[in-house]
């Protein structure tokens, strides 16, 4: 087995080992039993008959499986603490968006769903709303355009032309976009510099009596990557409410179309000591912020076996040591509840002036979210906080076409008759291996307690969290109890409360509108 650190082997009691590496080749690697018939034939000389032992291990070393592709872009990364990004008001810098855009698998996947959206809305018979009756698709929140590039190459794809717009509020990353507009797109894309919330939308000009006149129209296909480590802490409802205005009313289409935030409690002791250092050294909100981190020396609190056994060889995310409770060959799988979702485009009435609302209202009371999660918990331990991911819908084709019309999948000829599946992203570590395995773009979420929680054998963790708005802020607020269950002589369970942490709230460290 391979440290994570070098060196990544240790040898104890083997004697000195002086006999050359280069003698040994991969062929001459002996399993266990051989290596320990050679040792015993080899005993006379003392040095000696450590080799084949030695050899053994680097057998392993030899035949173990490559790291995955998250690990290795990860490396150095494990439970280092991030402040989440803050898009709307800071411009992100473009050592940023390349770290962004070396996911092999996030933009596959939305060539993917843009691809799929356009070939229903052309099988459906449905007109654009550019000229000419062409698809209007708009990149909302540009960047330095990977996304543009993947529509203009699932419009080439699938043979169906659309009316491209870019818009972009960093000034920096537009200059970028200029360029790739004149020397890889071909200047096929409308390119806007202005926060998309602000922005009037694609329009064609007209001329009459000497005098230009822009004439707007809808948007068909709206696509942005707006989504953070918990969906929605990057505030992309808040952009895409900012924008839905633009949208086709009739069939519109978003993507991502849905998001989801989930939540699993666990123990973190190196993030919580760490934490503790800079709470320490005078950071007196350092336990008030949803860290962004790779989460690697963490337990799962809560754990179950899986609802079917899962093929060999497959890689299970790491739970409690012991949780087995006599089952240890069978891995067991980590609780991971969904906390709240988030749908695009959502009804119109809730996008009204808050003036035709509510005179006290700030406009965003709709992307207030609430949620209340219990987590039974087998064998005692103690909660540092919580683990935050999230799951997407990129595009459902039952969203455009209804769950009896979905199309078949052009990807193989083999393959018509089958049924085009939705596309999806997933951090969660239940599901990211079947839905989008091998994505870097997105760590885990961290959502610290101020004092650790310690809980005794079979209790339950009920974990409270919120998604509070006010003004132009946005921020998170969550707190953790712990009940006993006990069995009355009448059969039914009584809960007595143990404990719980104080509510924490990041609103000193809110995402800004």
């Amino acid at each position: 087995m391979r440290l994570r650190p070098t060196p990544w082997i240790l040898l104890g009691d083997t004697g000195a080992l002086t006999e050359p590496h280069s003698s040994f080749s991969a062929a001459d690697f002996p399993d266990l039993k051989q290596a320990s018939q050679a040792a015993k034939t080899h005993s006379s000389q003392s040095s000696s008959s450590h080799w084949h032992y030695l050899n053994h291990i680097r057998n392993f070393q030899h035949n173990q499986p490559a790291r995955p592709l998250v690990e290795l872009f990860g490396a150095g990364y494990q439970d280092y603490l991030q402040n989440p990004l803050q898009p709307l008001a800071d411009n992100l810098e473009s050592i940023t968006y390349e770290v962004f855009e070396k996911d092999p698998i996030k933009y596959e996947w939305y060539e993917r769903a843009i691809s799929a959206a356009l070939q229903d809305w052309t099988t459906s018979k449905k007109t654009g709303s550019g000229s000419n009756g062409r698809i209007v698709c708009a990149v909302t929140g540009a960047g330095r355009g990977p996304l543009v590039t993947r529509a203009l190459e699932a419009s080439r794809k699938t043979g169906i032309e659309i009316d491209m717009w870019a818009v972009e509020k960093n000034p920096n990353a537009y200059v970028l976009l200029q360029r790739h507009n004149a020397t890889i797109w071909q200047n096929r894309v409308h390119l806007v510099q202005s926060d998309m919330r602000t922005w009037t939308g694609p329009h064609t000009k007209t001329s009459s009596s000497g005098t230009t006149t822009p004439t707007p129209y809808k948007i068909d296909i709206l696509i942005s990557e707006l989504l953070g480590s918990l969906a929605d802490n990057e505030l992309s409802p808040e952009c895409i409410d900012g924008v839905q205005h633009l949208l086709n009313p009739t069939h519109g289409i978003s993507i991502p179309s849905s998001y989801t935030a989930h939540i699993s409690p666990i123990a973190a002791p190196k993030i919580h000591a760490d934490i503790l250092a800079r709470s320490a050294a005078g950071d007196a909100e350092a336990f008030s912020v949803p860290y962004v981190t790779m989460l690697h020396a963490i337990d799962f609190l809560s754990a179950r076996p899986p609802l079917a056994q899962p093929r060999a060889g497959l890689d299970q995310p790491a739970v409690r040591s012991g949780c087995g409770g006599g089952m240890p060959d069978i891995p067991l799988q980590p609780v991971v509840r969904e906390a709240w979702d988030f749908k695009h485009p959502i009804p119109t009435s809730n996008l009204l002036p808050p003036a035709e609302r509510n005179p006290t209202a700030s406009g965003n009371e709709h992307n207030t979210r609430a949620t209340r999660l219990e987590f039974a918990c087998r064998h005692r331990g103690v909660c540092h906080g919580l683990a935050g991911y999230f799951e997407t819908v990129l595009y459902d084709p039952a969203s455009m076409l209804g769950v009896d019309d979905a199309l078949p999948t052009t990807n193989t000829s083999s393959d018509t008759n089958s049924k085009r599946q939705k596309v999806e992203l997933s951090t969660n570590p239940l599901t990211m291996d079947r839905k989008s395995r091998d994505m870097i773009s997105w760590f885990p979420m961290f959502l610290p307690l101020r004092q650790p929680l310690y809980f005794p054998d079979e209790c339950v963790l009920v974990v409270h969290m919120w998604r509070r708005t006010e003004g132009r802020s946005v921020w998170y607020e969550w707190c953790v109890e712990s009940f006993k269950v006990e069995r009355m002589k009448s059969g039914r369970a009584k809960r007595i409360r143990l404990g719980g942490s104080e509510v924490v709230s990041s609103k000193a460290s809110a995402c800004l509108m």
